[in-house]
């Protein structure tokens, strides 16, 4: 019984250090809180047939460099024949999703050198010999009452293996942010 008492324990702290891990926004498992405000300072132009706009090392990117963190603002509405705008304003996070996004890269046509050891999955019998690598990153789902047509920030950290990749954390944000817009936590 002092045993399990010991376990049940053990596992109750740590799991109370991992709660307040997530809390501190210097941790990297730091998560953006529900409630925080995104302030865009500058119009951010939706170009036709789109319906978002990349952000990377603060500036508006045409798309965006897989191994960089990056965002990028969502609207609800594409429009195949003309550009749209988002004002600048104050978007309150209503919700915060958690994601990752799995990649398989083919393997190269010609390979000079290797050295390293690997890991790989096999499922189904499909397993071409291709890398696999992640983006980690969240969904700030977005709320403004003058603009009801923006939907939400998607914020990724660098394409990585998975033992490697991150979410984006508050100093990324701040990079790939600039002077476009400031997040400011509850």
């Amino acid at each position: 019984m002092t045993k399990l008492l010991a376990v049940l324990m053990t596992a109750t702290l740590l799991g109370c250090a991992a709660l307040e891990a997530t809390r501190d926004p210097a941790s990297p498992f730091f998560v953006i809180p529900e409630g925080s405000v995104l302030d865009l300072h500058q119009p951010l132009e939706i170009r036709p047939g789109t319906a978002r706009v990349w952000l990377q090392r603060g500036r508006v990117a045409a798309g965006h460099d897989w191994y960089v963190p990056s965002c990028n603002l969502e609207i609800r509405t594409l429009d195949r024949e003309r550009s749209q705008t988002v004002q600048p304003g104050t978007f309150v996070i209503r919700r915060v999703q958690q994601m990752e996004e799995w990649v398989e890269l083919p393997r190269p046509e010609v390979q000079l050198a290797a050295v390293g050891f690997g890991v790989g999955l096999r499922a189904g019998g499909y397993d071409d010999g291709g890398v696999m690598g992640v983006w980690r990153g969240y969904h700030l789902w977005l709320e403004s009452q003058e603009q009801p047509d923006v939907l939400r920030m998607t914020c990724k950290g660098a394409f990585a293996p998975a033992w490697e990749a991150r979410p984006p954390g508050l100093d990324d944000l701040r990079a790939i942010f600039g002077e476009i817009a400031t997040l400011h936590l509850p």
